[in-house]
């Protein structure tokens, strides 16, 4: 007993000297952080737009307190997507220098990788150095050397960053018809309705033989789907835009009756 007391010590004792070295090489880390990026205040931002080389560019602006996407499509956003865009702006930096001291086109900021432009703001992404792994980011004259966690972000879809309802947040639904019939009973689980997956549709591929939803929400406008059955999820297809929208099974058989759905 007394030598696997001794032994549980042992490895008790180191667990928590991996623990200490681990956290000591985190606070070398952040000592060695300069400022962040900037210190904009995201809870006021109005406007928020993305570009790059070789990704759709992306528009939000904030309306009414809820982000909206203004283009590739003008739809309401998911706003944790939109908040990580904008925890961009206050990255930590591990160093700065001059724009001027840097060839820029060999860092790969002239022309820019990426873009972020947040309100008046505006911070162009380059290459990554080989050493750290770390993104050069330009703010004016300014070359910034920031740990690259956001890429990703950047480059995301359009389609990936939209709300996943199936109806705008803040409107209810006037009349709900599923292949023509008074459905309004199923209205608020339309409402809640949230998809796992969102995927841009080319238009042709509709399935033929769907269920038709039509619904009139209290702003006066119509949105229009088409549900189909595809390895074990439910697709509502949106028609404009043409978009599809995935279901899990479960969450479909409060939209519809899917004892009869294709």
């Amino acid at each position: 007993m007394q030598r696997a007391a001794r032994t549980n010590l042992v490895l008790l004792a180191l667990v928590v000297l991996l623990g200490l070295g681990v956290w000591l090489q985190v606070r070398h880390e952040v000592d060695q952080f300069e400022p962040p990026l900037s210190a904009i205040d995201p809870t006021t931002v109005q406007k928020l737009e993305v570009h790059c080389l070789h990704c759709t560019p992306r528009v939000f602006e904030r309306s009414e307190g809820q982000w909206q996407m203004r283009a590739p499509f003008v739809l309401a956003a998911d706003a944790e997507k939109v908040e990580r865009l904008l925890a961009i702006a206050a990255s930590v930096v591990r160093s700065r220098r001059p724009l001027a001291e840097l060839d820029a086109t060999k860092v790969g900021l002239a022309p820019p990788m990426m873009s972020l432009r947040i309100d008046g703001h505006a911070f162009d992404f380059g290459m990554t150095d080989a050493f750290n792994g770390d993104r050069y980011v330009r703010s004016g004259d300014v070359v910034a050397m920031v740990p690259d966690r956001f890429s990703p972000y950047l480059l995301a879809t359009p389609e990936s960053e939209l709300d996943p309802h199936l109806l705008p947040t803040g409107h209810v639904p006037t009349a709900l018809l599923i292949d023509g019939k008074d459905s309004m009973a199923r209205s608020a689980a339309w409402s809640a309705a949230r998809a796992k997956a969102i995927n841009l549709r080319s238009v042709a591929s509709t399935p033929a033989d769907t269920i038709s939803v039509e619904i009139h929400l209290d702003d006066g406008t119509t949105i229009h789907y088409r549900l189909s059955r595809a390895d074990g999820s439910v697709i509502a297809h949106r028609e404009h835009p043409a978009l599809d929208y995935t279901l899990d099974a479960k969450q479909a058989e409060a939209l519809i009756d899917t004892s009869g759905a294709p």
